[in-house]
């Protein structure tokens, strides 16, 4: 993975936490598991070597 793939997926980690964060109790489960299945998805692919 190139440094800029690499910097995208981070980026997008961060903002896929932010809308976790500020979704709150307020987010459908649904949409909460979307989101986090995604960030787990991404967070795998960010840690392989």
């Amino acid at each position: 993975m190139s440094d800029a793939e690499r910097a995208k997926l981070e980026q997008r980690r961060d903002r896929l936490m932010k809308l976790m964060k500020e979704g709150g109790d307020e987010m459908e489960a649904d949409d909460r598991a979307d989101l986090t299945q995604e960030w787990n998805r991404i967070d795998s692919l960010l840690n392989r070597r």
